[in-house]
């Protein structure tokens, strides 16, 4: 007989779960991803289509092949398409062979997965307890606190993939005992009880059995813990919405959707909390977070102080600008790094046919340039033109020229937009020129 939690999970996601293309379940021969491969076939009629995915680290010699094999034949069991990938790590320093190990993993999810698709994965509750326990000890905020949801999404090279973890709330006793009543074969992960540096295995096998001892509930105490982080951030992040419609400004300078600019003496006019808790959800998009310490720093740089347009502040990869009382998120570029030309469809634009006869090139401004803008009655010096503008030194500096080889004339310039030279080619509906580079993925809050 099934048991009850079986059908309480699924009547709480199915409807989710049904308005996906495919799943895909991250299959090992553990009694985790096991169970799930069963839950899944136990109501594939009512979902979507269902594939397994396996990848072979080939880090424990026998052991990695004859977990991969089993895997395979456990999915043929039911019936599902299995995908199976083999990849190495030679020469591999081994003190990030786990990160490396799960790059690989998910690149080849991403490679593999449908649009509109779903990755399932067998975390369980003592996984939550495991991660809830990581995040205190690394003095995690309320966000980090909430450790893993049921529906998330990671980014692995160009792959936006979305987890969904329906186990979370079900303990790995509660999986063996299932397994073992319905007799679902499974394989044990022995580096799973090896007790070595790695830290969650010293929390799994060392804290965790001494606090089972006195407290034989925490797992459940843990997870509750996490769902009323998950609360409080989504919360937060309702609060944050609401600031940010009052604080924030569209970007003149860069696409539609790319990161909204802050007004600064807006957001000093919230209390300090709200104005920590607004920075936070600005940059939260990019997968950024500021700590304590760097938090500190900002309010030094930007409010403690008078900023000029040289304050700056670092982020990781990214970079904090002032400009005329806002502030501006960008992604710092190495200047030997050239965007890629695309073209989008646009109004009032030349056709794809015009561009595709062109010999292009794109070069960076490099000083002395004069440029004709289609709604100019004479060219001038880009320096002036750029000025006229009214543009932050940055974008100034990041100014692209695209010009005919053949030719040397620049026809179209990234901030000023098409040369008058195309004004006979332009039609009602064309393609205009766009930077990659510059164009961020994620939408603003």
């Amino acid at each position: 007989m099934l048991p009850n939690w079986y059908f309480e999970i699924f009547n709480r996601y199915k409807e989710q779960l049904q308005r996906k293309n495919a799943l895909y379940l991250a299959l090992s021969a553990g009694v985790d991803s096991n169970t799930l491969l069963h839950w899944l076939s136990i109501f594939k009629d009512e979902l979507p289509p269902i594939y397994t995915i396996h990848v072979n680290h080939n880090w424990h010699g026998d052991y990695s092949h004859l977990w991969a094999n089993f895997a395979k034949k456990r999915a043929e069991y039911y019936g599902f398409t299995h995908f199976h990938y083999e990849v190495y790590f030679k020469d591999h320093d081994p003190k990030g062979l786990e990160a490396a190990g799960r790059e690989a993993r998910y690149l080849k999810f991403g490679e593999t997965m449908q649009e509109n698709s779903l990755l399932c994965v067998g975390h369980h509750r003592s996984d939550q307890a495991e991660t809830l326990m990581q995040r205190l000890l690394r003095s995690s905020g309320v966000r980090g606190l909430g450790a893993m949801r049921d529906f998330n999404k990671v980014e692995f090279g160009p792959h936006t993939i979305e987890l969904f973890r329906p186990f979370l709330s079900i303990s790995k006793k509660s999986l063996y005992e299932t397994a073992t009543k319905l007799s679902l074969p499974w394989l044990e992960d022995y580096t799973n009880h090896e007790a070595d540096d790695m830290e969650r295995n010293i929390i799994r096998n060392n804290l965790f059995k001494t606090m089972e001892d006195e407290f034989p509930k925490y797992e459940a105490a843990f997870y509750q813990v996490t769902q009323f982080m998950q609360e409080a951030d989504d919360l937060l992040q309702d609060i944050a919405a609401e600031d940010l419609t009052k604080i924030g400004a569209q970007n003149p300078f860069s696409p539609k959707n790319s990161t909204l600019l802050i007004n600064l003496p807006a957001l000093q006019k919230l209390s300090y909390l709200r104005q920590k808790n607004a920075l936070q959800a600005w940059i939260r998009p990019h997968n950024l977070i500021f700590t304590q310490k760097q938090l500190s720093e900002f309010f030094r740089v930007f409010v403690e102080q008078v900023p000029t347009h040289q304050s700056f502040f670092k982020l990781e990869n990214f970079g904090i600008f002032y400009f005329q009382d806002h502030l501006y998120l960008r992604p710092l570029v190495e200047d030997s790094i050239t965007p890629t030309l695309q073209f989008t469809k646009a109004t009032n634009a030349p056709s794809q046919a015009f561009w595709d006869q062109k010999n292009l090139a794109l070069i960076k401004r490099e000083g002395g340039e004069r440029f004709h803008p289609i709604n100019r009655d004479k060219s001038q010096l880009l320096r002036k033109l750029l000025q006229e503008q009214n543009l932050p030194q940055w974008e100034r500096d990041n100014c692209w020229l695209l010009i005919d080889l053949d030719t040397k004339e620049i026809l179209w310039i990234n901030h000023l937009g098409f040369s008058k030279l195309l004004m006979p080619y332009i039609k009602e509906e064309g393609v205009t020129p766009s930077l990659a580079l510059f164009i961020t993925d994620v939408p603003a809050i």
